[in-house]
């Protein structure tokens, strides 16, 4: 199971679509998925229970296309700070020392999202399979922050 917290809408962002999205994604009734999307908007930061880390992604994502912002909530079984950690280790010789230790700092800080967007900004591209591999982690942790742009997958 993994929980997604909505966090708020921007400005446009159609209420009936995110409901619709919430009652396709989550299995949830009209009337609980409309709850969830009123909660969003009075910014009380409510949570959706998914199956799987996957199906969770896709979630975010479908929410980010409507203008909504969603990201894996903390809680016992996800912790943001330890898979920020894991990632960084995984790009560690790929980034110069300044920037993994700006990217650290942030993470200890809690800024587990301002850390994962200077590490892709700062990420140099290089065409090998261990940096493809590298980019398409850190691509998934985005999501999982709520890191996403209208059009990303």
């Amino acid at each position: 199971m993994q929980t997604v917290e909505l966090v708020r809408a921007d400005r446009g962002a159609k209420k009936a679509s995110c409901t619709k999205t919430l009652q396709a994604h989550c299995g949830l009734g009209l009337a609980k998925a409309k709850e969830v999307t009123d909660a969003m908007l009075e910014r009380k930061y409510p949570t959706v229970s998914l199956q799987s880390a996957e199906s969770a992604r896709s979630l975010v994502v479908a929410l980010a296309e409507l203008g909504v912002v969603a990201r894996f909530a903390e809680g016992p079984n996800y912790n943001p700070q330890e898979r920020l950690a894991f990632a960084l280790a995984s790009v560690r010789p790929m980034l110069k020392p300044e920037v993994l230790r700006a990217c650290e700092s942030l993470s200890c800080h809690g800024e587990w999202e301002l850390a994962l967007s200077y590490c892709l900004a700062h990420l140099p591209m290089q065409e090998t399979e261990s940096a493809a591999l590298a980019l398409e982690a850190l691509s998934k942790l985005a999501i999982e922050f709520g890191i996403v742009q209208k059009g990303q997958k």
